[in-house]
């Protein structure tokens, strides 16, 4: 296995790794960041005076500048016409209940036990360094982390600018105060990881701007959350850039949130100098030219998006913008997003989702992206999304919300991925043809179908990163996917919790983009091709698989979708007699659920067809017309439409 970690990782990225353990093992790491009492960061000597230049020097974010009266009186208006459910979960806060991964609500105290997990009830040791806490035994780490990303002061900050009831601003500073007291700093699991800390003070300076002139505001302990944060995300920054994610990113606009937001820090222009020059390295690198990331994921594009809005307007607070080179790969990635969003708002899904959502400022609903993106469009695009729910996330980041005309490009593969759409249907294909970084599911030729306005078939979710917990490993592999597998192998070897290798890819087909159809393969670690080619139909859509092998293989063609009755709609046939099962929460096999929010799953269906052979056909219709199949001559027919397969490894299933 060392060859292909070397071939796909380079010996610099072993090296870091190796380094990384013998630091955290020797206690280098408890050495760059100690444990030491809140009083030795922020304000050194006069704090009132400290606090007083703050006040003065620091830069405000738009919604600042806005009379209150006013701002209230738009909320109010805008409240009329949307769901509202703000006040409603701010309330819900205050008797003790959050919450958690956008979706259920659990109850974790007022304020909050840090340490317990939200996911399974049990508390957390919390006494240690940071470095020397081990997150891979026991419960999910993240039901610890999930109270602690402080999501719930923009819900508290939000529902005090609809009403002014000052039991909102009290909760948020009496729970930033207790978190404080109980975390102290380097302290216990929720130091742990960098971007957490990152996403959490980002979070609290949104919110803080809100609350800075209330007479509860306690601005010296602010001071000191966000000298820590800094000094404890930078002790540890060459971990974050070594993943090639958003950890990389996060951590960097945390370091330019606080050198921008606290600039009578001492190491204020430090921090933010390096934020921007860290934010350049890492957009330039994990950010292609079409706007796809690194991460392979569409809910953790949500979030590099979220993040780049953010960086964008703590630039604008200092009368700047940012550099030319991030803002190219920031309008990028805003198209790619905006190419992804449904009618609804939905996203096809795929990769991992831990129900992140850095600004939660909208009373929509968790899979509705357009809160993300409407800010985006404005700031990177000058594009205004029509009015909705979603203004209001508009109106508190850029302090004004207008109608304007949704952009909708021409249909493009990008990241590996191509999206056919219309009004009433859509059809998502995965087929990466390059990785330039870490795979993150096993998904080679994934499709994600929509069909007269519902899902029929779709992504699992994510339900758990935990190994233990869930035995799918978070429901990554080929099998929690719409795809065909041989001999229920992966395209790819799992060795590690987050690394596959080979890097396996998938290969075009050259396919005439005239005739609406996209087709690709993968080769098997052990011989083999997987063959899909889609088609666009003008009501429904066509899926085509082929398996070729040498000798005879076991080929399993599934399905997974929430509905069972929508999962009927698919007709499916195969060229050789096949085992067709239905399968619901099936606890060994981890097959039959889905997770609409991390660490929750309920039951689902999975509609497979197993078949033996050297050269297997499958074929998925859904439309309204008439389907016959002529498996002796190679055909298919739709109304009065006829076409060929080809056996022809080489050339198209179709």
């Amino acid at each position: 296995m060392l060859i292909p970690l070397l071939r796909h990782l380079g010996p610099r990225w072993l090296a870091q790794r190796a380094r990384f353990a013998l630091a955290k093992k020797s206690g280098w790491l408890a050495s760059q960041s100690p444990c030491l009492p809140w009083s030795s960061f922020g304000p050194q000597g006069d704090r009132a005076a400290f606090v007083k230049t703050w006040q003065a020097q620091s830069p405000v974010l738009p919604h600042y500048h806005l009379n209150r009266v006013t701002m209230r009186a738009w909320l109010a208006q805008h409240a009329s016409k949307h769901d509202f459910a703000v006040v409603a979960e701010a309330q819900a806060l205050v008797r003790g209940q959050l919450k958690i991964f956008s979706g259920k609500d659990v109850a974790v105290g007022n304020p909050p036990l840090w340490f317990k997990n939200v996911l399974t009830g049990e508390a957390h040791e919390a006494t240690s360094h940071w470095s020397k806490i081990n997150d891979r035994v026991g419960a999910d780490i993240k039901g610890v982390w999930e109270p602690s990303r402080f999501s719930w002061a923009l819900t508290l900050a939000r529902a005090w600018l609809h009403t002014g009831e000052e039991v909102y601003a009290q909760t948020f500073w009496d729970w930033t105060e207790d978190w404080m007291a109980k975390n102290p700093p380097n302290v216990g699991p929720n130091w742990m990881c960098g971007q957490e800390a990152s996403l959490r003070l980002i979070a609290f300076t949104w919110a803080l701007q809100v609350f800075r002139d209330h007479p509860q505001a306690r601005l010296t302990l602010a001071a000191q959350l966000a000298d820590a944060t800094a000094q404890r995300v930078e002790s540890h920054l060459d971990y974050a850039l070594s993943q090639s994610n958003n950890h990389g990113i996060s951590e960097a606009i945390g370091l330019l949130t606080v050198g921008t937001f606290w600039p009578n820090l001492p190491r204020a222009s430090h921090w933010r100098q390096r934020g921007l020059e860290t934010l350049a390295q890492q957009t330039s690198t994990l950010i292609a030219e079409d706007g796809s990331f690194s991460q392979h994921s569409s809910n953790y594009h949500r979030l590099l998006v979220q993040l780049l809005t953010w960086a964008e307007l703590t630039q604008q607070a200092r009368g700047e913008t940012l550099p030319p080179e991030i803002k190219k790969s920031a309008q990028a990635a805003t198209l790619f997003l905006n190419n992804l969003v449904l009618q609804d708002g939905t996203v096809p899904r795929y990769g991992g989702d831990d129900g992140a959502n850095l600004f939660p400022l909208a009373d929509s609903p968790y899979a509705d992206f357009r809160p993300a993106l409407a800010p985006a469009l404005y700031l990177f695009h000058q594009t205004w999304l029509p009015a909705g729910a979603w203004s209001e996330a508009c109106f508190l980041l850029l302090g004004k919300s207008e109608e304007g005309v949704l952009k909708v490009p021409d249909e493009f593969s990008a990241g590996g991925c191509t999206l056919y759409r219309s009004t009433n249907q859509a059809l998502f294909f995965r087929h990466p043809t390059e990785f330039r970084h870490r795979p993150a599911h096993a998904d080679h030729l994934h499709v994600a179908l929509r069909y007269q306005g519902a899902w029929l078939t779709e992504d699992l979710g994510t339900y758990s990163y935990n190994a233990k917990l869930s035995p799918g490993q978070g429901w990554s592999a080929a099998r929690f996917h719409n795809v065909v597998t041989i001999n229920e192998r992966d395209p790819m070897r799992r060795v590690g919790r987050f690394l596959w290798l080979p890097w396996t890819v998938c290969h075009p087909y050259a396919v005439p983009v005239a005739t609406g159809k996209t087709a690709a393969y993968y080769d098997g670690l052990e011989g083999g091709r997987v063959a899909r080619a889609v088609i666009n139909l003008s009501e429904g859509f066509v899926i085509v698989d082929r398996v070729t092998h040498s000798t005879p293989v076991s080929a399993t063609l599934r399905w997974h979708g929430r509905d069972q009755a929508r999962l009927h709609t698919l007709q499916v046939f195969c060229s050789t007699a096949a085992q067709e099962s239905w399968l619901s929460a099936d606890k060994n096999s981890d097959l039959g659920w889905y997770s609409e929010f991390y660490g929750t799953r309920e039951a689902s269906w999975v509609h497979a067809l197993k078949a033996e052979g050297k050269t297997i056909f499958f074929l998925t219709i859904v439309t309204p017309e008439a389907v016959s199949v002529d498996w002796q001559r190679g055909t298919f027919k739709i109304g009065s439409a006829v076409y060929n397969l080809n056996a022809n490894s080489d050339s198209s299933p179709v």
